[in-house]
């Protein structure tokens, strides 16, 4: 299960300074998260200084966790605890990382994960933020290929939709405003047991994401 973080890349998926993250089954089909994290000059950035924003960047940094729709937040995931609010430079970018989990209340396990990633204009100028979120974005699209992606037109171009784990019970979203790359996974349990079917995970997690996007 490990593939979540090599697919999406949370935060700025496979690049230096990224956090690790295990998925591990927990009784009938429930995910428990565990976020290793180290230390912040290890988690963000390592290595490198970030570089600022250019002026013709939309987005000069990555949203805090308090702009994603709370109320979708809490319908999504019941008693929504966040256990992870992590913000800071990467090189040429700005990242955040905002995860909810229910896991161990009285509702049903879910977890919900929303990455933002602003890239920016190279030093040189020779790649603009824009250019550089959609590349990112291309890089996703052959491993959620491999996965059943589906496009996901309302989104925008290039934006993506797959299964987020190999028993259907979550979906992984990823899509591009200028040059913001934003990454969503939803997943968990159904009520009364079992597993959650892919489709309402998918359904949620695009639903989530559009709201997302309209917030920008």
């Amino acid at each position: 299960m490990n593939r979540i973080g090599r697919a999406l890349g949370f935060p700025g998926g496979g690049q230096e300074g990224s956090p690790r993250r295990l998925w591990i089954a927990a009784g009938a089909g429930a995910l428990l998260l565990v976020v290793v994290a180290v230390t912040a000059g290890l988690l963000w950035g390592r290595g490198s200084p970030a570089v600022g924003a250019d002026e013709a960047d939309t987005h000069a940094a990555a949203p805090a966790c308090s702009s994603v729709p709370r109320q979708e937040v809490r319908e999504l995931v019941p008693d929504a605890a966040l256990e992870t609010s992590a913000h800071g430079p990467m090189d040429n970018a700005d990242s955040s990382t905002c995860v909810w989990t229910s896991v161990g209340t009285e509702g049903p396990p879910r977890s919900l994960h929303v990455d933002f990633t602003a890239h920016f204009t190279d030093k040189a100028g020779d790649v603009s933020g824009a250019r550089a979120a959609d590349r990112r974005l291309e890089q996703l699209a052959p491993i959620g290929g491999l996965e059943g992606a589906e496009p996901v037109p309302e989104l925008g171009e290039g934006a993506l939709v797959w299964p987020g784990t190999s028993d259907g019970t979550s979906a992984e979203v990823a899509f591009r405003r200028d040059n913001m790359l934003i990454q969503v996974f939803y997943g968990g349990d159904a009520d009364g047991g079992g597993g959650m079917g892919y489709d309402a995970a998918r359904d949620s997690a695009i639903g989530l994401a559009e709201q997302v996007a309209a917030s920008l």
